[in-house]
Order: C-alpha cells, then structure tokens, then sequence
C-alpha cells in the first residue's frame, strides 16, 4: 500500500475575516456619507442574499437590501467597532459596538452580526441587538 497524501488548500479564514473588516468599514463609509458607495456595499452580496435584522422583516434579496441601507444611510450615520470575530464553517460572528446618530444617551450598543459566507459572498446577513439596550440609548434623559 502507498501513502496518500490529503491535497490542502490555501486557509479561507484569514478571507473570511477580510471580508467582514472591509465590509464593516464599507457600511460604515456608507451610512456617513448617505448612501454615495452603496454599490461598494452590495458587491458584498450574493444576489439572492437576505438581510434580517431579529425582530423585524427580512429585506430579501440584492434589490430590496439594497434599498434598506439607503432607507437607513439617509436618517442616520453609524459608527461600528468590529470587537470580535470568531468563524465557524461558513459563518462569520462579529461582536459589535455601534454608536449612532439616532441615540438620544451617549454610550455603546452591544450587537452581534452573522454572516454566512457562500463563494466568497454574503447570503445571510443576520444582527441582533438587545432592544432594552437600543430603547434606553434612542430615549431622551428624563429632566428631573
């Protein structure tokens, strides 16, 4: 019997965690200049990808994500820190710190952003954010 040898290819996880800096910093250039690179943002996607932000209807492929960010790059400017990344297969968890134009309180928002990465592009975007957290920092202080 001969020996076998296992044929193995270049690591993904290094473009796995590539795509997911350059696509946080995309989003963000997106959301503070109003929109003026979303075709940078959309190269991201696959066409039949889906966006769901947890507790709110999904924006179900390229057109209608699309459309979510510009609805979203024109009423406010985000900030977001990448604080982990950590891959499993080909999902991508990103924990976040987000600041943004909307808070009435100064402070952070603690969210998590998955991606799963098919063929070096983005089918599922899926971010879930504490909504105690998000009501508290959207809420004017209370005058005493």
């Amino acid at each position: 019997m001969g020996t076998q040898n296992v044929n193995i290819g270049p690591a993904v996880s290094s473009d796995l965690v590539r795509l997911a800096v350059e696509y946080n910093d995309a989003l963000d250039r997106c959301t503070r200049t109003g929109g003026e690179n979303i075709d940078e943002v959309m190269q991201f996607f696959a066409d039949d990808a889906m966006r769901v932000n947890v507790g709110q209807e999904p924006s179900v492929g390229k057109t209608a994500i699309r459309e979510s960010f510009l609805r979203r790059s024109a009423n406010l400017q985000q900030v977001v820190e990448l604080r982990g990344i950590e891959l499993w297969g080909d999902l991508v968890v990103c924990r976040i710190e987000r600041q943004d134009t909307t808070h009435a309180v100064v402070g952070l928002e603690h969210h998590l952003r998955i991606l799963l990465v098919k063929d070096g592009l983005i089918k599922r975007l899926i971010v879930v954010v504490d909504p105690e957290e998000d009501a508290r920092l959207k809420s004017p202080p209370k005058s005493i």
